[in-house]
Formats: structure tokens, sequence, C-alpha cells
């Protein structure tokens, strides 16, 4: 173990501490890097970090000062001493240090007042261990679900999520996210590949797999962990529910922190009796047409007509991505919001005039509950004149279609889903959505208002794809 101790463990602020480390004379560094963490916390911090030359006031010994000055009341540690800045060309760019493992635990405090009574080193480690010993009964304390008795099985609930770096381990109160430094190699697809070009070409390659390119696999799909140390549930399902219940919350806050979309792919779930586990595999299932052929799309000509106006216009591109995503979203309520975008986007950029009056599909002028004429301005009148216009649909059940579509999409962006309706401020708005909820509660397995939705935004889009690239021939043809 590495010598490490401080002039003094109990301070007020501004007070200067001096860390001193035992080293050989022969030590090849210059530049010793310290970093101070809180202590006695669940998830311990870094509050202050610096280097500088050490002063060696002995052969064997190096010394730093701590400046406290940034350091509000409370417990630290030293969570890291580095010793860089080689002298000599054959030694290690640098040497690391922790606590534990290369030296015993340096703990000190910064007290509040300097009436208040200072304690020795050995009093507050004694204290941060016992800290540090109720919080890790307070997380193993069970959750107790729904519906579950004291009599009921405990689990632990293992999460593999890819797809999330994670370099720091966090907990929280009754979970933790572990790292782990690792990640999917990719030999399934490197073995599909392989697999092709044995079967389906006459090239007769085949690539070899070799550790520099699992490695490089690995790091371009981290793996990170979320551990429940205790659930009491009715059954291992009831604790695998919930488990993906938290991990998915967890992710969309890491979405934010961490800028990146993790999945789910692999859940673990122990029985703390018995001793038995079972994995279950969350596959992400495929979303799209299950059917082949020309009359599921596969079209040569329909296809290529379609390549043809992407290549156009940036602002196509950009829709139909949008109407990728939200192919790929597996949230019902995200998909009105997701959709809606598109419409309102499309309507948008036809510009129509604000002082037209909004018509038909007749063509007859329409009117609100006043009898007042309608404009075409504002989302609703605007998507469904871009509606009206192609002719998709008819008054009557357009109308309501694109009023439930804009109701349930104000539902899930203002208050979070459909469900929420009730909360929305605006009373036609409200009732819309009322509408739409009482239709989909009649008949839950299948949501008719996001399939007409989907597919009239789909028609569009076609349809605009298909108008591009014929506006090209037709430029070609004149300018033969």
């Amino acid at each position: 173990m590495l010598p490490i101790s401080l002039s003094q463990y109990s301070v007020t602020r501004n007070e200067l501490i001096t860390l001193r480390l035992g080293a050989a004379p022969e030590t090849p560094y210059n530049q010793l890097q310290i970093e101070i963490i809180t202590a006695g916390v669940g998830n311990p911090a870094s509050r202050l970090g610096f280097g500088t030359t050490p002063r060696r006031p002995s052969a064997n010994e190096l010394e730093v000062d701590i400046d406290t000055q940034q350091l509000p009341p409370g417990l630290y540690e030293i969570g890291l001493a580095r010793l860089h800045s080689p002298t000599v060309e054959s030694a290690p760019a640098q040497i690391d240090f922790v606590p534990n493992r290369d030296f015993a635990r340096q703990v000190f405090e910064i007290r509040a007042s300097p009436s208040d009574e200072p304690r020795t080193g050995v009093e507050l480690r004694a204290q941060v261990e016992w800290l540090e010993a109720e919080l890790e009964r307070k997380f193993a304390d069970p959750i107790t679900l729904a519906g579950a008795q004291s009599s009921s099985e405990e689990f632990t609930v293992l999460v593999f999520v890819k797809d999330l770096l994670v370099g720091v381990g966090m907990r929280f109160d009754h979970f933790e996210v572990v790292p782990t430094n690792s990640g999917l190699d990719g030999e399934d697809a490197f073995r599909f590949v392989n697999s092709f070009l044995q079967t389906s070409t006459s090239t007769g390659i085949q690539f070899e797999s070799d550790d520099t390119a699992r490695d490089n696999s690995r790091r371009s799909n981290p793996v990170c962990v979320l551990h429940i140390p205790s659930v009491i549930a009715t059954s291992m399902e009831q604790a695998r529910d919930y488990g993906v219940d938290q991990t998915n919350t967890l992710l969309l806050a890491l979405a934010l922190s961490r800028d990146a979309g993790g999945v789910i792919f692999d859940v673990v779930v122990l029985s703390k009796r018995g001793g038995s586990a079972v994995k279950y595999a969350i596959s992400s299932p495929y979303i799209g047409n299950v059917l082949t052929g020309s009359m599921a799309g596969e079209n040569f000509e329909s296809v290529r007509a379609y390549m043809s106006g992407l290549v156009l216009s940036d602002t196509d591109r950009f829709l139909v991505g949008l109407y990728k995503e939200a192919r790929r979203e597996r949230s019902r309520d995200f998909q009105y919001v997701r959709y809606w975008q598109i419409l309102e986007t499309m309507a948008e950029s036809n510009n129509y005039d604000p002082s037209q009056e909004l018509r038909n599909f007749e063509g007859d002028r329409m009117t609100d509950d006043a009898g007042r004429p309608r404009l075409i301005k504002g989302s609703v009148n605007t998507v469904f004149n871009l509606l009206r216009e192609n002719q998709i649909g008819n008054t009557a059940d357009t109308w309501k279609h694109v009023n439930v579509w804009f109701a349930f999409r104000n539902a899930v962006a203002h208050h979070g889903a459909i469900s929420q309706y009730g909360n929305l401020s605006r009373d036609s708005v409200r009732e819309w959505a009322l509408v739409g909820y009482e239709e989909l509660q009649a008949n839950p397995a299948h949501d008719v208002f996001l399939w007409l939705l989907k597919e009239d935004v789909k028609l569009l889009l076609m349809r605009r794809l298909v108008l591009a690239s014929s506006s090209k021939v037709s430029d070609i043809s004149v300018a033969i």
C-alpha cells in the first residue's frame, strides 16, 4: 500500500491541508494530480481536481497543498492520486493510485463553523463507513409491487441495454446502472455476411474475424446493465415488467444527459429463494409490411419514382425521413405527434392565404358554430385543406379525423399521453379528444385513427414524390 496521509483531517473552509505521499527517491515523475470526491453519499462525485509540481521535503516523500476554499462544508476523501509527466522515456505515461486498492482511505471534513468540534481521521472514516452501510441497506430493501404480499417471492432483476455508453455507475434508491466497459461484438452480422457470400454468390470470399475487429465492434455497440437487487412480486413476469418500465424511464433521462438512445435487449430475473433464473429476450419486432411482392410495395416503377423525387428535394427527403422515424416509433401516443408534424409541415409548405375561406369537398364555404366563415389558417384548417385539395376522404369524415388527430397530438405533446386529454385547456379540442378516445375504448385492439393518419400521410408523401419525378421527366421532354 502506498503511504498517504493528510496534515489535518478537520478544517474550516479556506484552511490548507497538506497531502503527503511516500515515493521512492528515483520516482521518474514531476507532476502530481489529485482528485477530491464527496464521501458518505450514494454517488460520490468529483468536487475538486488539480495538478501541480509536488514539493519533495525529503528524499522519499512528495507533498502538495489542498486549497479548501472551493469546498463547501461536508465530508470528502482523496479519490485519486496520479503521477504523470515522466522524466525518463522508459517510464509509463502515468500511474494511478486509488483508495482501498493502493492506499488507505483518507477522509477529511470541512466544518461549517470554527466552533464545531473537530474530529480525527479515524472518527471521520468510521462515520463515512456507517453512512455507506446505511445506504447499502436501504438500497437492498425490497420493493413490493402491486398485488404482491410479504409471502410472495423475492427476485433480483438485471436489464441489459445496448447502444448506451456508461462509464460511471449510478445508484438510485432501489436500483443502479452498472457500466460494463464492453459491448456486443457483432459476430452475428459477421457470420451472416459470410453465409450470404458463400450461398448466394460465386466469389468464394470469406472474411476472418480477429480480436481487433471484435474490439472495435464492442466499442461501437456498448452495453450497460440496470440492476434491481430486490423485488417482491407475484411472478417473474411481473418483476421483469417492472424492470423494463424502470429502465425505459431511465433511458429517457439518459437520452438527455448522455445524448444517446439505449435499447433493452435482454432481461434476467433471478429467484432469491430458489436460485432459479429466467432470461427474457426483448427483441425489437419488425414494424412494416409483412407481405411481399408487387402488391405489397415491391414495385420497381414506384420505388424508382420515389427515389427520383427524393433526389430532387431536400424538403421531401426530410419529410420522408420523419415518416421513417415515425414507423420505427414504438409508442402509439408518440406516433400521433410524429405523423401530425409531417401533415402540418406539408400543409404549411403550400403557403395558403390565411384570408381565404375554407371550402369543403363539394366546394361550399365552411362555417363555425356561430355561422362565421372558416378561414384557411391554423393547424386544423390548413391540414383539412391539404387533404381536401388531394381529395383524400370526404367532408364529414376528414373534418372529424383531422380534429381528433390534432386533439390527440396536443394531449401527448402537452400532457404526455392521449389518456390525459381531460387536461386540455381548449373546450373544443378536449371535446374532439373525448370523441376519439371513446371510440378507441370501444375497439381497443385497433386504433383506427392512428391507422388512417398513417395511411393519409403515406399517400400524400407518395403523391408528392411521384409529382416531383413526373415534373423532372416533363422538363427533360421539353428540353429535348
